[in-house]
């Protein structure tokens, strides 16, 4: 929208029209609308319906500028006689701004008796504004005294009390609203309400507007698990801005940083949201605010989501179906979800039998679907369990199911019976199978769990929260998506955390493990919203009361796994909590101590003393006590674990390694044998790499630990550390990239002497390219070879470098077996030069870059594994067909296979006899092709690349062969662009040649002319 004055003057004039002229003009990037303002003078007394004339204009071409006139209206109307002029504006039409500030006397008035004919635009359509406020002070009545003060705005049409309540103490709170028909200038109204509070009986005055700020939202219903965006722009530029989402009747929450909340940075005149993923957590009214001191200009849109469930509950009853005594017996499956305003079409399944039309029954806030189902005991095959199914589908037809194991007990099948203990009822439960049931004491939500072994009952397990716990973790939840996401939500998320885990309550398994995802929640939130140092009392406290609770949960491994997620989010906090002025803090069993820029860090936590060398700009060391004995012990169930477990996190580590000496106090004398291990994040188990055992002076015990990176990690599931390992990768690496930058040049030089036929251009193209891959992707490596000193990003980028670089090579290396492998079977079918340069960019590049992109997306986006490790700056390793190294691995083991066999091939065609030889003589010429095509081919087929399969699968490490593969791996392949040099340039007889005479050329030419002239 643009405003332009044009006057059109035909003499002396006694009667001034503004007309507003809207034109539209079409482009190739749509439909632009322009406002243009007219001015028309009629001459003398004469009278005119201009009205009727505007009608006649719509439609009209205007020659010199290409534009149409869509509509045009009379806006506002001038008399002039003599030197006197009066103005008025047209129905829907009040003062413009312009006006108002410049004559007051005008300001709300329907006539203005003054000469404002020259002020463009006079008048503007109405608008709906409104000023929404709060007063509180000592005045019992302040209509009078809010009217006088608001009335002087342009266009103001009332003042009304929305209500005023006694808060107190002779104060009053007043809520009031000021309707408008024109926008207003924010500088005005920050004045009156500066002006108001000068008055010592108003303590405080705050205002918030409609119809200053205007929202893009979408409308009607929109898909469960969408990407949505709402944008805001304000007619003023503001000082910030918020977004609130408001669910009902409840307070409105502030819209922060998170996982499915994405905010734009600008935020002074406009602003944009983004739901990543909505759900019935997002729909609601939003509102943005455009703030300045004490007014913000506000706006509101409702976002309405075709629904799914966030939890569906499914149980059957009985839990285990009993057909040991009968030959059929009835099962109800039940289904329960959060009461929704949603419409379901609810399916019930149990086996292959269906009910589409299961009961209904709404309570307590609960949703509750149920279905009976016959069960034939008889059945043909006698299967072990039932699958018991809920599918809900919503009004978009979007679905949401969940699934359950229901057992069956067959006569002569051993089982638990049932048994009642304090008016818990635990059902007849199959061998080997939980029984789970609710939760009876008060005031706590979940549910309780018991294994039957054989025919007895296990101890019970006790997964009941404390529910004021519950609300605490879904208020972490909410923190981690990005609803409520400040700082003063966090400080009351870990106090409450605090306050109901103290050390003198009485802590469940089920609380300890409510508290231990609230902690990983919180982590997980940090990536996006930085906390401030002032949670960590809360948090410390918070975390060593889990400490004096026996985790017990009835089975091992899932008391293990607790007590690693509970090293994992305490460690991610602490590190990721943003540190300025505080020096630590002690807790029971957890001390935290903050070094500060120097090349060394002495601290003491628990009687351990730690010294660590590293120049970085903060040093954050943790000491947990009694946490060690609940971490998995995998590789040292002998052993006895001192209680204390010691965290060091190292913020912007300048140099490129990091030791560190812990001095323990050894209570078992030289009777034990001593061994130093670290926590392996990578693989949840401890660890004895890169980590020394000295024994100090008395009782006093040393470890010593230092890693780095090595060449060997590319195809490892996990960071090595091996003596001179390190030291191997860097030589063989900065050997490789001279080669590979002098193999470049040479080929460049000698391109045009060399590559006579197809046959060489294919292959010189394909060297060339593998090549190139092969540098970039080993720069990017030593580039990432001290992850430390790295940030995220940089790290990020490097770990996307070496995943495409090294893949590229690889297929290329796959177009020059397959071209190979095709010229030596079809001798005389040929592949055009234009088809080989297609197929090999099209291989060599984009399935690289399909491979990189879709694992960096799936991992960043579909899973809870992240795409890469800053600790090593590649990629991850969870477990087998899990983790983002598989994305390399397969590509990489597939190509090397395939290349295999064209290596196989070519040596099979070579050794097709020729004609008539002895056979001393076919066998020695055989063995010197085959070793000759193995020398020549392995380098640019990636043969060497196999042991990186064995050093995958091998990581066994008291095993010698693992260290012999390791170190052939590292040496072989960080020297692959040396071998690639010798096989690819120097063994080709007509590239030595041209290097020759590039080299002796000048002087051989410089000798012939010299002997020309002598003759």
């Amino acid at each position: 929208m643009q405003t332009v004055r044009i006057k059109t003057l035909s003499g002396a004039g006694m009667l001034l029209f503004a007309a507003l002229f809207i034109f539209s003009q079409t482009s190739h990037v749509g439909s632009l609308e322009v406002t243009h303002w007219a001015e028309v003078m009629i001459e003398g007394n004469k009278t005119l319906d201009v009205t009727a004339h505007l009608s006649g204009l719509i439609g009209t071409i205007l020659d010199t500028t290409g534009v149409t006139i869509t509509n045009a209206e009379i806006a506002a109307e001038c008399e002039i006689i003599g030197q006197n002029t009066t103005c008025w504006c047209g129905p829907e039409y009040v003062w413009s701004n312009l006006v108002c500030d410049s004559v007051n006397k005008c300001c709300n008035v329907e006539k203005c008796v003054a000469n404002i004919s020259y002020v463009t635009p006079l008048c503007l359509p109405k608008v709906n504004v409104s000023l929404i406020g709060m007063l509180t002070g000592s005045p019992s009545t302040v209509t009078t005294m809010l009217h006088n003060a608001f009335s002087v705005l342009n266009a103001f049409n009332s003042l009304d009390i929305q209500g005023t309540l006694f808060t107190g103490a002779y104060t009053y709170a007043h809520n009031f609203t000021v309707s408008l028909s024109s926008v207003f200038a924010t500088s005005k109204v920050q004045s009156i309400i500066a002006t108001l509070l000068t008055n010592p009986t108003i303590y405080s005055l705050n205002v918030k507007s409609l119809g200053m700020v205007f929202m893009e939202a979408p409308t009607g219903k929109v898909c469960y698990n969408s990407r949505q965006q709402l944008n805001c722009t304000s007619i003023e530029a503001m000082s910030k801005c918020v977004w609130q989402m408001q669910r009902g009747e409840e307070e409105p929450l502030v819209l922060g940083p998170g996982s499915e909340v994405m905010l734009s940075d600008t935020c002074t005149e406009t602003s944009t949201v983004a739901l990543l993923k909505t759900s019935g957590f997002w729909s609601g009214t939003y509102s943005c605010l455009f703030v300045s001191g004490n007014i913000a200009h506000m706006a509101m849109a409702p976002i309405q989501i075709a629904l799914l469930p966030e939890v569906i509950n499914v149980t059957s009853n009985p839990q285990t179906i009993d057909c040991s005594e009968a030959t059929s017996t009835k099962v109800t499956i039940s289904c329960s979800i959060d009461n929704s305003s949603e419409t379901y079409l609810p399916r019930l399944k149990l086996g292959s039998l269906e009910n589409t039309t299961p009961i209904k029954e709404v309570l307590s806030g609960i949703i509750k679907y149920t279905a009976e189902f016959s069960v034939n005991c008889l059945a043909e095959g006698k299967p072990s369990s039932f699958e018991g199914s809920c599918t809900l589908e919503n009004t978009l037809n979007q679905l949401r199911n969940l699934t359950i194991k229901v057992s069956i007990i067959y006569r002569g099948d051993p089982f638990c019976a049932e048994e009642v203990i304090e008016e818990r009822t635990w059902p007849k439960t199959k061998n080997n199978e939980t029984a789970v049931i609710d939760c009876i004491a008060s005031g706590r939500q979940g549910t309780m769990k018991r294994k039957c072994n054989g025919e007895t009952w296990g101890e019970e397990v006790s997964l009941c929260v404390k529910a004021i716990l519950n609300d605490v973790a879904l208020q972490a939840k909410d923190f981690e998506k990005g609803l409520g996401a400040t700082q003063e939500v966090a400080q009351l998320i870990f106090q409450s955390l605090k306050n109901n885990t103290a050390e003198d309550s009485d802590n469940s398994f089920g609380d300890v493990k409510t508290a231990v995802n609230v902690f990983r929640t919180m982590k997980q939130a940090s990536v996006n919203m930085p906390l401030g140092e002032n949670l960590i009392p809360d948090f410390l406290e918070s975390a060593s009361s889990m400490l004096n609770v026996t985790w017990d949960g009835g089975d091992e491994e899932e008391s293990n796994s607790l007590a690693v997620q509970y090293l994992s989010s305490v460690e991610g906090l602490v590190n990721s909590i943003n540190i300025n002025n505080s020096e630590g803090y002690n807790s029971t069993n957890i001390q935290l101590q903050i070094c500060r820029s120097g090349p060394t860090c002495n601290k003491t936590v628990f009687n351990v003393e730690v010294e660590l060398n590293a120049t970085a700009a903060m040093v954050k060391t943790v000491g947990l006590q009694n946490l060690a004995n609940r971490l998995p012990k995998l590789g040292y169930e002998e052993a006895l674990f001192p209680s204390i477990v010691v965290s060091s996190t190292v913020v912007n580590n300048t140099q490129p390694s990091v030791n560190i000496r812990l001095a323990f106090p050894n209570d078992e004398g030289v009777s034990a044998t001593m061994q130093c291990v670290f926590w392996n994040v990578s693989e949840d188990r401890w660890s004895d790499e890169g980590c020394d055992f000295v024994q100090g002076p008395g009782n006093t015990a040393f470890c010593e630990c230092n890693h780095l990176t090595s060449f060997s990690m590319l195809m490892s599931k996990h960071a090595v550390s091996m003596p001179f390992l390190d030291q191997l990768t860097y030589i063989g690496l900065g050997i490789s990239i001279c080669s590979l930058i002098i193999y470049i040049i040479i080929e460049c030089l000698v391109w045009s002497a060399v590559v006579k036929s197809a046959l060489s251009h294919f292959r010189h193209t394909s060297l060339l390219n593998i090549s190139l891959c092969l540098l970039l992707a080993d720069c990017s490596f030593l580039a990432s070879s001290f992850p430390s000193i790295l940030n995220d990003t940089i790290c990020l980028i490097l770990v996307v470098a070496k995943h495409y670089f090294f893949l590229a090579m690889f297929f290329w290396m796959l177009c020059l077996s397959i071209m190979l492998v095709h010229q030596l079977i079809f001798v005389f079918s040929h592949i055009g030069k234009k088809m080989y340069m297609i197929l090999g960019f099209t291989i060599g590049y984009v399935c690289p870059t399909v491979t990189v992109a879709v694992t960096y997306v799936y991992y960043d986006q579909a899973t809870d594994i992240p795409y890469y490790s800053t600790k090593t700056c590649w990629l991850t390793y969870q477990s087998a067909m899990q983790g983002s190294i598989h994305a390399f691995l397969f590509p990489v083991g597939t190509i090397v296979l395939v290349n295999l066999a064209s290596m196989v091939v070519v040596i099979v065609t070579v050794l097709k006899p020729s004609g008539a030889e002895t056979n001393k003589k076919g066998d020695n010429d055989a063995a010197k092709s085959i070793i000759k095509v193995i020398i020549f081919l392995t380098p640019i087929f990636g043969g060497t690349w196999i042991l990186g399969i064995f050093v995958f699968l091998m990581d066994d490490f008291t095993q010698f062969i693992t260290y012999v593969v390791h170190y052939a791996f590292t040496i072989v392949n960080s020297l692959q662009g040396f071998f690639i040099l010798l096989t690819g340039c120097f063994a080709e007889k007509r590239v030595r040649d041209e290097i020759l005479k590039i080299v002796l050329g000048k002087s051989g030419k410089e000798q012939g002319t010299a002997t020309s002239t002598a003759k």
